[in-house]
């Protein structure tokens, strides 16, 4: 029975055993030739590591490099064909290939709570094709693009530079799924190339600021962060106050559109008043794991709906002692990421703001997902940029670094397996339901199920919820108004069919018969309601699709 329901793919999973074997090998290989030059130069203290620039790197080197890097592309390129997208990719996607006109864009973007810039690239895309398979593509060449600028053109060492690529933020996180987070990367690291280089490209500094504030909320705090670094590194540099303080004040007026942007309009559903009503005291506790969700993000590979989950907080129901070692993980983690940078004040300052930042804004909006968390390892991983193009990392602590790495490394192993195997989302197999339904009948979709049909049939679709035909979800206050009216399914069908003229139509929703009957029980009462086929067993468990029919009794 759950060979039926669940679409497996079998794929050989030793290939990533394969992968992570070979980087590891490779990653050991360098750690001896290290020692070796470490002990010749009777220096034991400190890694001997480029203080400006990338490492040179000699032919062997670079051949090395460009393997790693083939190597994860191929293995990202894989990866991204064995994932289904699912709604918040495809609803981004619908958004943009539905706005009329880049005016009409940044409205609708509005509503979004993010900021337009990867919109903007899905709509530019969108002018060309509207295949979901180039979407997908345009995000495989943004994460390359961020990969290969750890491999050639960062300090690190070589092992670092061959162990990054393959973790569980940079394979799987922000490489698979096509969002805004991947664009956030590049920009942090091209940022991170002028810092360190302390160039006087003013110009091209603030380009680059202001288009990380506009990838993500908290590509805005990773963006401020990064030009606090940029503050302090004028003032090392003897930079007269009134520079500084005229570089704060160009800084803030680069970052105000970003906020600008996320702020909703003031018929959102997403507004403060909303936000508000659903805060409790469970977002403190959020704030409390960040730090493990974001060094350890290893999922409970064992839970078939994995993704966004901890081994170790899942693990504390069954092991009490988890109870108390969990707590203490993350002030730990927090005191080890600071004990690694407090040697470089700047380095330091950066990571410390970028988290208290995110603190705060944890407050207000939960970063309880692991594409939340990862942020506070990627401004970690750029104060560490930073920091080893100023000076190398003493030998006692590079060893924790190379620690939190390997984490890294074996968080993406059972990521990577379980999303090969089995379906992410079974929206792509919307159209083997929809051509279960007759020519001659009519059909109707949920408000939640609109995105899958708008993405895959590529056309506007009449709403039950809505009682409407749409093309894209907006969060407005037509949203709010949905959830707080009585009987929404009913009363689409109803008014649907008497618009039609009919007595029977099929439904396309999210909903489960259980689910659906406990959403909208006059439904029940007042037709027959069939299930005609599903699509279960998606890893994310919103990505399921239910066909009914439904006819008057």
């Amino acid at each position: 029975m759950k060979q039926s329901i669940i679409h497996q793919r079998q794929v050989p999973v030793f290939a990533v055993k394969t992968a992570v074997y070979t980087a590891t090998h490779h990653v050991l290989l360098s750690l001896k030739a290290m020692r070796r030059r470490q002990h010749s130069c009777g220096n034991p203290n400190h890694m001997t590591t480029s203080t400006t620039t990338a490492i040179p790197a000699s032919r062997q080197t670079r051949a090395l490099l460009w393997g790693i890097f083939a190597v994860y592309l191929l293995l990202l390129a894989h990866t991204i064909a064995h994932h289904e997208l699912w709604a918040d990719e495809l609803h981004s996607w619908n958004i943009a290939k539905g706005s009329t006109s880049f005016i009409n864009l940044l409205q609708n973007t509005r509503y979004e709570g993010h900021p337009p810039l990867w919109y903007t690239l899905l709509w530019l895309l969108s002018k060309c094709t509207h295949s979901l398979t180039c979407v997908q593509v345009l995000h495989w060449f943004i994460a390359g693009t961020a990969v290969y600028l750890l491999l050639f053109r960062s300090p690190f060492s070589l092992p670092m530079r061959i162990v990054l690529p393959f973790g569980y933020f940079f394979l799987y996180e922000y490489a698979a799924f096509s969002r805004n987070y991947a664009i956030a990367l590049v920009l942090a690291f091209c940022l991170c190339l002028l810092l360190q280089h302390n160039r006087k490209q003013s110009l091209l500094y603030y380009l680059l600021l202001f288009l990380l504030s506009n990838t993500h909320l908290l590509g805005l705090v990773l963006a401020a962060a990064l030009h606090l670094y940029y503050l302090l590194q004028q003032g090392e540099r003897q930079a007269a106050r009134r520079q500084i303080i005229l570089q704060a004040l160009a800084g803030m007026l680069v970052l105000l559109p970003a906020l600008c942007f996320i702020a909703p309009p003031s018929n959102s559903e997403m507004n403060a008043g909303f936000w508000a009503s659903h805060w409790n005291s469970r977002q403190l506790l959020t704030l409390v794991q960040l730090p493990q969700r974001a060094f350890i993000p290893i999922p409970a590979w064992w839970n078939y709906h994995w993704w966004n989950t901890t081994f170790l907080l899942n693990s504390s129901t069954t092991h009490p002692a988890l109870k108390l070692l969990n707590p203490l993980l993350s002030p730990g983690l927090l005191l080890l990421a600071c004990f690694i940078l407090r040697n470089n004040r700047k380095s330091l300052l950066l990571f410390a703001a970028n988290f208290a930042a995110s603190c705060a804004v944890s407050l207000i909006f939960p970063l309880n997902s692991a594409r939340y968390a990862g942020f506070v390892f990627i401004a970690f991983i750029a104060a560490l940029w930073l920091y080893q193009a100023t000076r190398p990392i003493a030998a006692n602590r590079v060893k924790y670094v190379y620690a939190l790495l390997c984490i890294q490394l074996l968080a993406a192993i059972p990521a990577l397996a379980r999303d090969w195997q089995y379906p992410f989302s079974n929206d792509y197999r919307v159209h083997e339901l929809l051509q279960q339904i007759p020519a001659q009948e009519k059909a109707v979709t949920d408000y939640w199920a609109l995105n899958t049909i708008s993405a895959y049939a590529d056309k506007p679709f009449y709403c039950a919820d809505l009682q409407k035909e749409v093309a894209y979800i907006l969060w407005t206050s037509e949203f709010s108004a949905m959830l707080h009216r009585p009987h929404p399914f009913y009363n689409g069908v109803k008014t649907y069919c008497t618009q039609q003229g009919i007595q029977q139509v099929y439904l396309l929703s999210v909903l489960s018969p259980v689910q659906l009957q406990q959403a909208d029980a006059l439904l029940f009462t007042a037709y027959k309601v069939n299930l005609v086929d599903k699509r279960e067993g998606a890893i994310e468990p919103g990505s399921n699709l239910y066909l009914y029919k439904i006819s008057g009794q």
